[in-house]
C-alpha cells in the first residue's frame, strides 16, 4: 500500500515549490514524479495506452521523489534522483515495450537501488523534520 495519495499530492508541491501543471502528460508536477513505497517496497511506474513510449522518455528528463514510508507514517524518508540517473531501467522499460501496447504496462525501481542511489533529502521521525548534515 503506497502513502495515502493526498499526503504525497499535498506536500510535495511545496516541498519542491513545483505546483504542477494541470496538463502535464503524466507528471505528477511540472519537473517532478512522485512515488511512494510502504516500508522499503518498490516504486511502481504505470505507463498508459494513450502517452504510450512518450512518457518514459519523458520520465529519463525530470527528477523524482521517492517517499519510503514506515510505522503507520510515523517514519518517512524522502529521496530524490534525477530521470537521467535512472537511464537503466527507463532504457530497459522502452526496449520491453509491449506490441500491441495492453491497457497498462507496469514497472518497478527497487527501493534498495533508490536507498542506495538517491539522495536523502529528509526524515520525518514521530513529527519532527531532519536534514541529513551536507558539507560543503
Amino acid at each position: 500500500m503506497a502513502a495515502p495519495r493526498v499526503l504525497v499530492a499535498s506536500q510535495s508541491p511545496i516541498l519542491v515549490r513545483d505546483l504542477g501543471k494541470k496538463l502535464a502528460a503524466g507528471i505528477d508536477l511540472s519537473q517532478y514524479e512522485v512515488k511512494s513505497a510502504l516500508d522499503a517496497g518498490n516504486y511502481e511506474y504505470q505507463y498508459y495506452k494513450l502517452t504510450g513510449k512518450k512518457k518514459p522518455n519523458t520520465d529519463l528528463k525530470v527528477g523524482h521523489l521517492f517517499f519510503d514510508h514506515r510505522n503507520n507514517l510515523k517514519n518517512v524518508d524522502l529521496r530524490y534522483a534525477h530521470g537521467s540517473s535512472l537511464k537503466e531501467f527507463f532504457n530497459k522499460w522502452l526496449q520491453e515495450y509491449p506490441d500491441p501496447y495492453p491497457q497498462r504496462y507496469r514497472k518497478n525501481i527497487p527501493f534498495q537501488w533508490v536507498r542506495k542511489n538517491g539522495i536523502l533529502l529528509m526524515t520525518l521521525t514521530d513529527g519532527e523534520v531532519t536534514y541529513p548534515k551536507t558539507t560543503t
